[in-house]
């Protein structure tokens, strides 16, 4: 009798892979799955030289299910950690309810020191919280920019256009935002400059968490991904670069929306959060976008985003950690438990703002 095993994928697997992806996701979204998986596992400019870190389920000769995982170095405390996180994660439906999910998850979290499980779905936020440590939700913030547009889609076109003036006032009334810092300037680029590097290694240790972003990391992340296309604008305060924001659009021409992916700078460069904010508003406002909106999980970000009118919003991201690999000390998992307000993840992180 075979028993359960698992197992890292290769090359030799992908055609079995690939035929379970089709049965999970349907043959129409299979060529999709197959530029974002190139993408996704192999561009990564941390995936291993020996290929993607993907770990299976097998029965004999039977694929049963799959925990992909996307790495990346991860600031920690004190320190850069081996990290990563779960991306893809299906069992067949035939093998379900025999383990499989909670032996995929334990193998992928033994094999690094912090393991993100982020954007969990209804089924499997109930596996994730007993095995992982539950951190989430991650918080949501809007911005009303057009309330004529806001109110005919909530209210329908005839009282929608009635109520606009009045919510208008009111959003007019609770959403000034703060004089511009001067000596702070913003513009929209078209690259990751190696600069980048040098930002990240003076900003990473105002976070107790927050994955690296290096030049690489950020070209491979917003600038070749298939499936989105991202803004980047950049602040400089003094001519020396201070954060960056990655914007992009969502929705349809008749409710096109603002969304926020990335914003980063040290935690308490007010000016530069100020001006990045200011920035993308007043792009999302010039294309005429109906509302501005982000996911961030960091307590001085986020109070940089009330300050420009953001309110809070719902969420259905779920967030848990797994840190079986970190070392004792100050980098160790306590102390970061204990300042979770400092931690840092936007919509860009991990897997969440897939097409």
């Amino acid at each position: 009798m075979t028993s359960l095993e698992i197992v890292r994928r290769r090359p030799e697997h992908d055609p079995e892979l690939f035929a379970l992806y089709a049965e999970v996701f349907g043959n129409g979204n299979l060529e999709r799955s197959r530029k974002r998986y190139d993408w996704q596992y192999f561009e990564n400019p941390n995936t291993p030289e020996d290929g993607p870190v993907i770990w299976m389920a097998r029965e004999g000769d039977t694929l049963l299910g799959q925990m992909a995982t996307m790495p990346f170095p991860m600031w920690w405390g004190d320190r850069e950690v081996t990290a990563s996180a779960g991306n893809d994660y299906f069992v067949r439906k035939s093998a379900q309810g025999r383990g499989i999910g909670i032996a995929l998850s334990n193998r992928w979290a033994d094999e690094v020191d912090v393991a993100l499980a982020l954007g969990l779905t209804p089924s499997s936020y109930p596996l994730f919280k007993k095995l992982f440590t539950d951190v989430g939700p991650v918080p949501s913030f809007l911005k009303i920019l057009d309330s004529t547009a806001v109110a005919r889609k909530k209210w329908g076109t005839v009282a929608g256009t009635i109520a606009a003036p009045v919510l208008g006032i009111g959003l007019t009334l609770l959403s000034k935002s703060p004089a511009p810092a001067g000596g702070v300037e913003v513009r929209a680029v078209d690259d990751f400059g190696g600069e980048y590097d040098d930002l990240w290694s003076r900003a990473r240790a105002s976070y107790a968490s927050c994955v690296r972003r290096d030049a690489r990391y950020l070209r491979w992340k917003y600038l070749a991904c298939p499936f989105r296309q991202y803004r980047v604008l950049e602040a400089r305060t003094g001519g020396t670069l201070s954060g960056y924001a990655v914007i992009r659009n969502e929705g349809d021409q008749s409710f096109t929306r603002g969304v926020i992916a990335d914003l980063f700078c040290d935690t308490t460069d007010l000016g530069t959060q100020d001006a990045l904010l200011a920035a993308a508003i007043a792009d999302f406002s010039a294309k005429g976008l109906v509302r501005a909106e982000a996911y961030c999980f960091n307590r001085r970000l986020a109070a940089a985003f009330r300050r420009h009118g953001f309110r809070s919003g719902t969420t259905a991201v779920q967030y848990c950690v797994a840190y079986r690999g970190t070392p004792d000390g100050k980098g160790g998992p306590q102390p970061v438990l204990d300042d979770l307000g400092n931690w840092n993840l936007f919509l860009g992180d991990g897997d969440l703002d897939r097409a």
